[in-house]
């Protein structure tokens, strides 16, 4: 009996670590020269596109991952509330009325070197990945 609980608890330390991989913490960024502060819900009507414009008039430019990708999975979960099924149904509804969903872009390194090149564009990426060319607006778990 002791050894196979010795056995399960060598396998689940094993798998924490990539347990801990799939899940990493996200960081939203923006350009250094934008001094936004917004907050999750504000986020979320960016992304869903009724908010289109920064507070000084410029308009915001969203970014996402592309579709079925586990970073975007878990970003739709904590900020917009809803799955990638339900986000599909939305947009067909939206795209009736002219209104696009945000870019999609290939990878969080081209999000963050593209928020990075322009003041009105907004990202997220894995903490891990920010560095001093774009700005932390906000961190999510």
């Amino acid at each position: 009996m002791a050894a196979r609980t010795f056995t399960l608890v060598l396998v689940l330390a094993l798998l924490a670590p990539s347990f801990a991989e799939e899940r990493p913490r996200l960081a939203l960024i923006v350009h250094p020269a934008r001094r936004a502060e917004l907050s999750v819900e504000e986020v979320a009507q960016i992304y869903l596109r009724t908010r289109r414009f920064w507070e000084d008039g410029a308009p915001v430019v969203p970014l996402n991952l592309p579709s079925g990708t586990p970073l975007r999975g878990r970003f739709s979960k904590l900020v917009l509330r809803q799955t990638e099924t339900r986000l599909a149904d939305y947009w067909n509804r939206r795209y009736f009325y002219g209104v696009l969903p945000p870019a999609t872009l290939a990878s969080t390194e081209a999000i963050r070197r593209y928020v990075a090149s322009d003041p009105n564009a907004i990202g997220y990426v894995p903490v891990s990945e920010v560095d001093g060319s774009v700005r932390v607006l906000l961190h999510l778990e």
